[in-house]
């Protein structure tokens, strides 16, 4: 039921001698406020309506009203900043007797049935201005923070490099973004991620007009889906419980200037990760493509440096082999490959001995190497997939990009989640 009350604080003002102290008493604002109760017992929507009784000004305004009083707290106050801003705004421009209207209004977002976002919307004259989050822990009556949930600052900088993944990658917004404003705005600090929400699928950041260029006027948002990479970064009471049904997704032998960058975008679209056993001589060829994996939230190996059989070599030169890839991958992405993977999976005890790194293979063999063909790549899969694989592609062939987008429809379709290597061994 709503319950319905009437402020007309300048009435009162006035009748007891009062001088208006405030943008609503100025511009003599008769406001019309109701209380109606969610289905979710203790939340409200609180709905604010008012218009100026001299001049043509209105607002409607919505916010959520729960039992605790420092989270209601945090909402009036920004609401009645984003009010008095829009009246202090009518108070001192000439707006020729053009009517305006704000209006704030609310949508509520609920994750795991405990943790509600509420994300506020303002709107003046029809155009979206900026965006406000709020969220609350249900069960525990208390205010939600960004630290609550991320927690430390190495999984921030996991969410910092994922959501500067999703903005670089945003076609829209490229020809009007600024690079300077983007690193900046994407720069691991608790204060860059403060609007955001949890969906049951999703953690949602949302950046307001000017933040990612001036030139860009619209309220940007940006999904980043709760892969088990996403996953991995929120404390245990958020986590999202992970289907069974796992698989790893391996590219050897690039980077390749061409082909990875093409694989990189399919692997985007369907919200995968994977691992890349990359070459020495490769990631020197193209730096950038490297960096660009690492960026997008890959893991990456070591393949080598010029794909020898290791075990026809001198130690000196397996040494050689693998101590001058890592460092070739440490120098372009700023990480240690996370592990060995021998060229042509040959190897014996004396070259496990020169790694520091754990040695990693292969259980499914696509053989896209050998047909070179984008329709035998996904029946190569069919055949051979199971839950746990570990599947070898490699992203210096075209065919393998032009059939990777069946192949990963293909494992969707089944209730496969594709995670990196050392993910599916945790």
């Amino acid at each position: 039921m709503a319950l319905i009350f009437f402020v007309s604080k300048t009435l009162i003002n006035q009748k007891h001698g009062a001088p208006a102290s405030n943008p609503k008493d100025k511009l003599n604002i008769v406001s019309n406020t109701t209380q109606k109760q969610t289905k979710h017992a203790g939340i409200y929507l609180v709905t604010e309506k008012a218009k100026a009784a001299d001049k043509d000004v209105a607002y409607t305004i919505q916010f959520p009203k729960t039992p605790n009083k420092a989270f209601n707290q945090n909402v009036t106050d920004s609401v009645d900043k984003m009010r008095d801003d829009y009246l202090i705004n009518q108070m001192t421009t000439d707006t020729k007797g053009k009517k305006s209207k704000l209006t704030i209004s609310t949508k509520m977002i609920i994750y795991k049935k405990n943790y509600y976002s509420f994300v506020l919307t303002q709107t003046l004259n029809k155009k979206r201005k900026c965006v406000k989050t709020f969220m609350y822990d249900y069960k525990n009556k208390k205010v939600v923070l960004l630290q609550d949930i991320i927690q430390t600052k190495q999984n921030l900088g996991v969410l910092s490099r994922t959501v500067k993944g999703e903005i670089m990658s945003d076609c829209l917004i490229k020809p009007h973004r600024d690079a300077a404003s983007v690193t900046n705005i994407t720069r691991p600090i608790w204060g860059n991620y403060q609007e955001f929400a949890l969906t049951k699928n999703a953690f949602i950041i949302y950046y307001n007009p000017g933040e990612l260029s001036k030139n860009i006027t619209g309220i940007k948002k940006y999904v980043i889906p709760l892969t088990s990479t996403t996953n991995a970064i929120l404390a245990p009471p958020f986590k999202k419980k992970q289907p069974a049904k796992k698989i790893a997704l391996t590219f050897d032998d690039g980077p390749s200037n061409t082909v990875t960058p093409k694989v990189l975008r399919i692997l985007r679209k369907h919200h995968a990760k994977a691992t890349f056993f990359m070459l020495g001589q490769q990631v020197h060829k193209y730096p950038n493509v490297a960096k660009k994996v690492y960026a997008d939230g890959h893991e990456i190996g070591s393949h080598s440096y010029s794909h020898p059989d290791l075990r026809t070599l001198p130690i000196k030169k397996v040494k050689r082999q693998i101590n001058q890839t890592n460092s070739e991958i440490k120098k372009a992405t700023g990480c240690m490959p996370f592990a060995l993977r021998p060229p042509y999976g040959a190897y014996n005890k004396r070259i496990q001995a020169q790694s520091s790194q754990p040695i990693v293979l292969w259980t499914v063999d696509t053989l896209d190497w050998k047909y070179l063909n984008s329709k035998k790549l996904l029946s190569q899969v069919k055949k051979d997939v199971y839950p746990g694989a570990i599947v070898l592609m490699h992203d210096i062939h075209l065919s393998t990009a032009q059939g990777l987008d069946a192949v990963l429809t293909y494992l969707e379709k089944r209730g496969y989640t594709f995670v990196t290597v050392p993910e599916l061994h945790s």
